[in-house]
Formats: C-alpha cells, sequence, structure tokens
C-alpha cells in the first residue's frame, strides 16, 4: 500500500455523515437538562418555629418559594429533645411561598423541639426551639 491510498469505511448507509453533528448536539441539550435539575431545586430558604404551650402546640412556618406542582414541601419531621416524634408527608405545598403547619406536640420547660421541612426534589432546612417556662 502507497501513502496515496485512501482507506473508506463503508457505514453501509446507518448514519448519514451530516446527522452526526446533529445527534451529539442533541445528546449534549439533554446532558445538560438532566443535570439542570438539581439547580432548579432548592431546599426551604426558612423555617420559623413557635410553641403555643396553652394549645400544646407547635406552630411551623416555611418558606420555599415554588411554582412548579413537582417541586414542594414533601414532609416535616418534628424531633423533640433529639428523638423523632411525628413525621408528616405531603402531596403538595398550602401556598407558593410561605405556608404554616400547626403539630399537636406535649412538652414542658426546656424540652428541644426541632422541624426539618424536606424538599420534594434536593435540600432540607431545620429550626429548632427550646420551650420556655413561664406557662
Amino acid at each position: 500500500m502507497s501513502n496515496n491510498d485512501k482507506i473508506s469505511i463503508d457505514t453501509n448507509g446507518d448514519v448519514p455523515p451530516f446527522l452526526t453533528p446533529a445527534i451529539k448536539g442533541l445528546a449534549a441539550i439533554i446532558l445538560l437538562l438532566i443535570l439542570s435539575i438539581p439547580v432548579l431545586a432548592h431546599s426551604p430558604s426558612q423555617v420559623l418555629l413557635a410553641y403555643d404551650d396553652m394549645n400544646q402546640t407547635l406552630n411551623v412556618t416555611i418558606t420555599h418559594t415554588s411554582t412548579n406542582p413537582s417541586h414542594y414541601v414533601r414532609e416535616v419531621v418534628m424531633q423533640k429533645n433529639g428523638d423523632e416524634i411525628l413525621r408528616k408527608e405531603y402531596a403538595n405545598q398550602t401556598a407558593a411561598n410561605t405556608f404554616s403547619y400547626h403539630y399537636l406536640i406535649n412538652a414542658t420547660a426546656g424540652d428541644v423541639l426541632k422541624a426539618t421541612a424536606y424538599c420534594s426534589i434536593s435540600g432540607s432546612r431545620s429550626a429548632q426551639i427550646e420551650v420556655q417556662g413561664d406557662f
């Protein structure tokens, strides 16, 4: 074989050469979309707690901005003194930004209550308070 000889590969017409850049571009776009899903999701930005000792109720106010029905606070987990005492799952958010839930929790002065709100896609945020003894 001399240096002037050329070798060609027959693809049997399976993939026309002009489609190769288009296929690569489409694959790159799909990959970028898949990788961007976590970027579009975010954890709740704020969790505020208030304990109503008269009604033995923990009020949990969550800020999680979302207008996408598949992106919401899916679960709130309550702990008392480090032990899980209540877990509530949700199918959606009651508001697009800030909303509150109220949970009956028996607590006394000195108890530490913690609530963690979990995003349906990614992330969580927690807050905790110590129950005061002025009741």
